[in-house]
């Protein structure tokens, strides 16, 4: 077999190898309990609220680094170090007793989330680029969302099936879990300067390559925005949803099967993303935001639980939408800029939640969730509309 053959075949296995990579590091068990667990251990809600913006603010502080870091040394790196990063999060989580060693283990999380999230996107997108699978990247990138909505719920049950005898078992069983992920992540093979990087720039030199990229490549930038302008309105609207059923009186453990069904339409979104391909991405840009947009302003406005419909609908598209937007984002971002390029992406929705989820608290304390869904899509139609004009005259 030629050296390219060669290439072309661990390339494959890199595929192969992050759809497992993947269904472990997502198969968190501490998911759905992890609030419960710190309660047993004698936190109350504030210093739960304190470990937790102690995590969203360890996220927004190491999302650009880490993707910088996966440019400059590897993702094959990043991968490995995201899986030891979550192991110490466990053990230190458990050997805690106070706020503050809480909260250092979240931090870790927190940095095992962002050293892996950009870095397995490039590596995909890499890969496929090297073994000549370009055209079935939004495929590929699909099934790979699909397998951590799937393992993730998973995960959740079986949390809580173990929390019923131990919490602190559950965290044993996620140290054995993410050891197994250790497996596919060291069997890797590096992408970075095999697609085409060559020497390592410095820190400040790659950052500055990549702010120079955005600047002069408007497209990437209304790219990045819409990607967040439409994770922003999806997570708000999610993570209210819970209060907004309860004020229409669904009983919680209905709530919980809604928003079960919901991951479910997540998965299936991921799965099946790529039959968009049926339509030119120009029309894709145009009506998938449409659809989402509409979807959720119907499920402010129509106050019945039969919104859960417009709840799954609007979930199957965002997620089918992400593949696309990955590829026309990657597709127009360098090899050596790539995971920092994907770390912006991310940075750019975290803000955007970070600022948009207590106003629209705010509004929702003045008036109804209701009437703050329909201001947030209301504020979101006018940077999405804009964004998407932009891409189709600039792109198409």
């Amino acid at each position: 077999m030629s050296d390219a053959g060669a290439l072309a075949g661990r390339m494959r296995q890199n595929i192969r190898l992050n759809y497992a990579y993947t269904a472990l590091i997502y198969a968190g068990l501490d998911k759905g309990v992890w609030m419960l667990f710190l309660s047993f251990r004698g936190l109350g809600l504030v210093e739960i609220g304190l470990v937790e913006s102690a995590y969203q603010l360890a996220c927004l502080a190491f999302g650009v680094p880490a993707g910088a870091i996966a440019d400059l040394i590897g993702r094959k790196v990043c991968m490995v170090l995201a899986v030891v990063a979550k192991i110490l999060s466990y053990v230190l989580i458990l050997s805690s007793s106070g706020t503050a060693g809480f909260a250092a283990g979240f931090v870790l999380g927190a940095l095992s989330t962002v050293l892996f999230q950009g870095s397995s996107e490039s590596l995909t997108y890499d890969s496929c680029k090297i073994a000549g699978l370009q055209g079935s990247y939004k495929k590929i990138y699909g099934n790979i969302l699909f397998l951590a909505f799937v393992s993730a719920a998973i995960g959740v049950v079986a949390g809580g099936f173990i929390a019923s005898y131990s919490y602190e078992w559950v965290y044993y069983v996620s140290i054995g879990v993410m050891l197994c992920a250790l497996v596919p992540a060291a069997l890797f093979t590096e992408t970075r300067g095999v697609a085409g990087a060559g020497r390592r720039p410095g820190v400040v030199t790659l950052f500055a390559r990549t702010a120079r990229l955005i600047a002069d490549n408007p497209l990437i930038l209304y790219l990045l925005i819409l990607s967040a302008c439409i994770t922003v309105v999806d997570m708000t609207i999610y993570m209210y949803c819970q209060k907004y059923f309860e004020g229409m009186s669904v009983p919680v453990y209905l709530i919980g099967v809604i928003l079960c069904v919901d991951s479910i339409c997540a998965a299936l979104g991921a799965r099946y993303a790529y039959l968009l391909e049926r339509f030119r991405n120009r029309d894709v840009i145009l009506m998938i935001p449409a659809i989402i947009l509409a979807m959720y302003a119907l499920l402010a406005l129509l106050n019945t639980p039969l919104v859960v419909l417009m709840l799954w609908t609007g979930t199957v598209f965002v997620v089918a939408f992400w593949p696309i937007l990955s590829d026309l984002i990657n597709t127009r971002v360098p090899t050596e800029n790539r995971a920092t390029v994907l770390s912006v992406k991310s940075q750019l929705s975290s803000m955007g939640v970070a600022v948009v989820f207590p106003v629209v608290g705010l509004i929702a304390s003045q008036s109804s969730l209701s009437i703050a869904f329909l201001w947030l899509i209301a504020i979101a139609i006018p940077l999405i509309v804009y964004c998407v004009v932009k891409i189709r005259k600039i792109a198409f």
